[in-house]
């Protein structure tokens, strides 16, 4: 797995996303709780600048929920919980979902640039960046390497393609309640064997529970 940070600018970046970004000071996601072609769900810290924006000023409030979790600094810097019906719903240009893959952190703006970072197989990174060549938006690469995990991670305990199934499975809504999608769906997104995945996931599942367990 590779991963990828991109750095854009946020004049550039407003042929992906129209939301007004001049209006924010920074912005940073915390949590990726879900980001797929389904639905995007986030937690958002943003500071506007100035104290009688809000975040409805952003987007268009009949494409996604938010809900305001903190508010400090004189009304200036607030946490979101935000919801939408899809990723691109919310971007409102190209689905940056569409090459597969996975958002994580840093995801943020800051100093007139949006900094993204990806984590994804070599083809996955590839595609991903045509999204941007095809739109022509010019981008920095700030760095490719692959992907590690702290040691102290419990996902430092799985092997490679233990973690790609076990991320996919979170992120497409597996261990959802009720499930959004099933074994089989989840098996083809990846171009896995059904038994294969199963198995990926089953051991993923047992190692996390055994430093779990190690750990109480």
């Amino acid at each position: 797995m590779r991963r990828l940070i991109i750095e854009i600018s946020s004049k550039a970046f407003s042929k992906i996303d129209p939301a007004p970004l001049e209006k924010i000071r920074s912005a940073e996601v915390l949590h990726f709780l879900k980001l797929d072609q389904q639905e995007a769900a986030i937690i958002l810290r943003v500071e506007f600048n100035e104290p009688n924006i809000s975040i409805e000023d952003l987007f268009r409030d009949d494409l996604i929920t938010a809900q305001l979790l903190e508010q400090e600094k004189e009304g200036r810097i607030y946490t979101y919980f935000i919801r939408a019906k899809s990723a691109q719903s919310v971007q409102g240009g190209p689905d940056l979902t569409a090459s597969g893959g996975y958002f994580s952190l840093p995801f943020e703006v800051k100093d007139g640039k949006v900094k993204i970072t990806f984590l994804g197989s070599a083809k996955q990174v590839r595609d991903f960046i045509k999204l941007f060549d095809q739109v022509g938006v010019r981008y920095r690469v700030v760095s490719l390497t692959d992907a590690r995990f702290s040691p102290h991670s419990p996902l430092s305990n799985l092997t490679e393609k233990q973690r790609r199934a076990l991320i996919a499975a979170y992120t497409f809504g597996y261990y959802d309640v009720p499930r959004k999608i099933g074994l089989v769906q989840l098996s083809e997104r990846l171009d896995l064997a059904y038994s294969t995945l199963g198995a990926h996931l089953r051991r993923a599942e047992r190692r996390l529970l055994n430093h779990i367990m190690n750990e109480s």
